[in-house]
């Protein structure tokens, strides 16, 4: 189990997990630091490993077990500490979890890798971004796409349409950090997407004296 924490320069903490274990391994540790996995055994070994793995991410920051919940737009809060905002984001690989006590945020991730995106970019670019990113850009698309959905989650509202609602400003893949501004509707988020073991992890926080998103 390795853990890596970043704490970005908005005071927002990441804890990132590249995920070698299988579920059975994951329920095993959980039980042994007091974790509770029974509600949890009749999901399917995917969901089971990544349920685990968030609650194991959770017990480290808070230092005991917490119990989530779901909003109805399937944003999570912690039990007795819903004025920590918190984000989570999986890949097979990952996962990761963001915690902020000051404001609404979004994280995404996604493998540096994955080809597919350029051949949707017409689902998630608008004619503006693609103006500015090249088809054959993969890092660009990578990050675009966590862009978006990283502001999604903070805006709590998945009937956001990516193409429309969302706009991003131009920006430049960077090796060790990528800073992007994006738009959705009369507010400014400013993201950042980082590297992480083959993956970008991307952050999406309010612009200062923007107003957050209501919690639905």
């Amino acid at each position: 189990m390795i853990v890596e924490e970043m704490t970005y320069p908005v005071g927002t903490r990441v804890l990132s997990w590249r995920l070698d274990e299988e579920a059975p391994q994951l329920l095993a540790l959980c039980r042994e630091k007091g974790i509770p996995v029974e509600d949890i055994l009749d999901l399917p070994m995917k969901r089971q490993r990544e349920k685990a793995a968030e609650r194991i991410l959770l017990r480290k920051f808070f230092g005991y077990a917490v119990t989530m919940s779901h909003d109805r737009q399937g944003a999570p809060s912690v039990q007795g500490h819903e004025d920590v905002c918190i984000s989570i984001t999986h890949t097979m690989e990952l996962v990761a979890i963001a915690i902020d006590d000051t404001r609404v945020i979004g994280l995404d991730a996604e493998i540096m890798d994955r080809k597919q995106v350029l051949k949707v970019r017409d689902k998630f670019l608008n004619a503006s971004e693609q103006s500015f990113i090249a088809q054959d850009d993969l890092p660009a698309h990578i990050i675009a796409w966590t862009a978006k959905e990283a502001v999604i989650k903070a805006e709590r509202n998945s009937r956001i349409d990516w193409t429309e609602d969302i706009r991003l400003e131009p920006f430049v893949p960077q090796a060790d950090e990528t800073l992007l501004v994006a738009h959705c509707g009369n507010r400014c988020y400013r993201l950042l997407a980082r590297p992480f073991k083959g993956h970008y992890i991307t952050l999406a926080v309010p612009a200062a004296s923007q107003t957050s998103p209501a919690v639905q």
